[in-house]
């Protein structure tokens, strides 16, 4: 996905005009998209950037993305790429801007207490690929992997398992591809007083919605929370 990026990246950082730009932006929405549901599969080039090479193209791109945002002569229709865009770019927080991120999965092959034929696996599947150019075909081989060792409970150790699940959900805050919840969670720590509180009460609006039995009080209940919200 590196050199997907990359292209975007030269496509977009200060060479538009803005008579191309709305082409380019809505090229490079449908592209990322194509990317993003595999419909486009990517293949390695060759080359070995780590995953914090992405996060750092992906950062440029948003700012550049920032700053056509907020242009007076931005259309309505520039906006909505640029939207689009957003939540296909890999994230860029501290910990995958890291010189070294995404190291939880190094660990396997040290684990004792699992096969030697999975450690393999994991190593040359998962864990090399990663490493040497992350893609949205990783987060499927994990999630393969996951459904494969929680197949039987008693099968791996506990421990193991939950490293795993930790590993899967790493990597899916990487491809900015987990749910409302766990992205406005992932960001929470940012927020002032004011707007956690907001926050907090938004969530367990959510809670009670996605737990909501079929009766009118209860209904009623959370329908009053929400306009708290308002």
């Amino acid at each position: 996905m590196g050199t997907s990026l990359e292209v975007m990246c030269e496509l977009l950082v200060g060479n538009l005009e803005s008579g191309d730009r709305l082409e380019a932006l809505i090229f490079s929405a449908i592209y990322l998209k194509w990317i993003n549901t595999g419909q486009i599969p990517c293949f390695e080039d060759g080359g070995h950037p780590r995953p914090n090479r992405h996060a750092e193209i992906s950062r440029l791109i948003f700012r550049e993305l920032e700053r056509i945002y907020c242009m007076k002569d931005t259309s309505l229709q520039e906006v909505l790429s640029i939207r689009k865009i957003h939540p296909c770019l890999p994230s860029f927080k501290a910990e995958f801007t890291a010189s070294v991120p995404l190291t939880r999965i190094r660990d396997v092959p040290h684990w004792g207490d699992i096969p030697h034929d999975l450690k393999l696996q994991i190593k040359h599947t998962i864990q090399n690929k990663l490493h040497r150019n992350a893609g949205p075909e990783d987060l499927v081989a994990t999630e393969a992997m996951l459904a494969r060792i929680t197949r039987n409970p008693e099968e791996y150790s506990e421990a193991f398992v939950e490293q795993f699940k930790i590993i899967h959900h790493e990597l899916k805050d990487f491809s900015m591809l987990g749910n409302l919840t766990e992205q406005l969670e992932s960001i929470k720590e940012s927020f002032g007083d004011r707007s956690l509180s907001a926050l907090t009460l938004f969530l367990e609006c959510k809670e009670r919605l996605d737990n909501l039995e079929e009766s009118k009080d209860a209904l009623d209940k959370s329908i009053d929370l929400l306009l708290k919200t308002a």
